[in-house]
């Protein structure tokens, strides 16, 4: 695994053997009670030095005490927005200015009622619908406006979701703060985030799980002979992907509404690649499985083939996500994401 941050050389050893084992405690206390959900990420952030935990060292952060990833600082000042109470510096307090981010100290407003004032007429560059001194990712459309860690980072454009200096693509918790990476099953999904530890595992290989993978609804045991209808399936994955910052997977999200086996297969068709240069017929750029002992959410991790590795750098393709759970019966539900994969 590559995290973004290798090591904590430099440091007290002392200081950070007390943080590991103040770690090594908490990850006992999320595995002595199944949760239900994820684990929401720590409070707390244990790195020496950043005592906010967004990843800048405190004798740089603008906001030493407010996690503020992006360290936007609009004034110049000593402060950055997060903890600046007037961004502009034009004597106007964010909570009343009506052009937060420029200065109007007389604060002109020709549409009274609409809010903004004439120096700031409303530009939202990504068509979110989020204005972009109010949009946490301006460049890329997150009109919910998620920001799991709390970094001034949306998820969208946050390489690091959760804060815990490991790139998503090789956190085994992408969205549970672990930067020990603990996973006691050692089945790829994280102790912090694997709600069925020791149950659930591999696709297919997993007799707890149950799952056939193939079949009408014979065959079974129990009381699924009886079962005729599908699970129910939700996906998740951001919709723009570079390969440059994925690292070796597609991170898929899932929720299944039964115990199921997930599959999920990233393609594009023969004319998608033949614009791509990846020859002239259908690829696959990415695939994965996983299965679940019960109803819950999930992670898939589509490992990136070589043909995904063969696109070039300034090239975009449009590609095409299948997520197929199928349950014990061997009832089937498929679900389609399209997704703008770039080098």
């Amino acid at each position: 695994m590559l995290p973004i941050i290798a090591g904590m050389a430099g440091y007290n050893a002392f200081t950070v053997a007390l943080a590991t084992l103040a770690l090594a405690c908490g990850a006992v206390a999320l595995l002595t009670a199944v949760p239900a959900q994820l684990m929401p990420v720590a409070l707390a952030h244990p790195e020496p030095n950043d005592v906010d935990g967004d990843e800048v060292l405190n004798e740089l952060d603008n906001c030493p005490n407010t996690p503020n990833g992006s360290q936007l600082n609009t004034d110049g000042d000593a402060l950055g927005n997060s903890c600046d109470a007037d961004d502009d510096n034009d004597n106007v307090a964010d909570t009343a200015d009506n052009c937060r981010l420029v200065p109007n100290p007389g604060q002109q407003d020709s549409t009274p009622g609409d809010g903004r004032g004439d120096a700031c007429p409303p530009e939202d560059s990504d068509a979110d619908g989020r204005f972009n001194d109010d949009d946490n990712c301006p460049q890329l459309a997150n009109p919910d406006q998620r920001d799991l860690d709390g970094d001034d980072k949306g998820d969208a454009c946050d390489r690091d979701d959760d804060a815990d200096k490991y790139d998503d693509g090789y956190d085994n918790c992408p969205t549970v703060y672990n930067p020990l990476q603990d996973d006691l099953d050692k089945d790829g999904l994280g102790s912090g985030c694997d709600a069925q530890e020791l149950i659930t595992g591999p696709a297919g290989g997993s007799a707890a799980s149950g799952t056939t993978g193939s079949g009408s609804g014979s065959g079974s045991s129990g009381g699924s002979a009886q079962d005729h209808r599908a699970p129910l399936v939700t996906v998740s994955v951001t919709r723009r992907q570079r390969l440059s910052d994925t690292g070796s997977v597609l991170v898929v999200t899932a929720r299944c509404s039964e115990a199921c086996s997930l599959s999920a297969e990233l393609s594009a068709g023969a004319a998608a690649a033949r614009r791509a240069r990846l020859g002239r017929t259908r690829v696959v750029l990415a695939r994965g499985s996983w299965s679940m002992a019960g109803a819950g959410r999930t992670y898939v991790f589509a490992r990136w083939t070589a043909a995904a590795r063969r696109l070039r750098g300034g090239r975009r393709l449009m590609a095409t996500l299948r997520v197929t759970a199928t349950d014990p019966a061997g009832n089937r539900r498929t679900v389609n994401r399209s997704i703008d994969l770039r080098r």
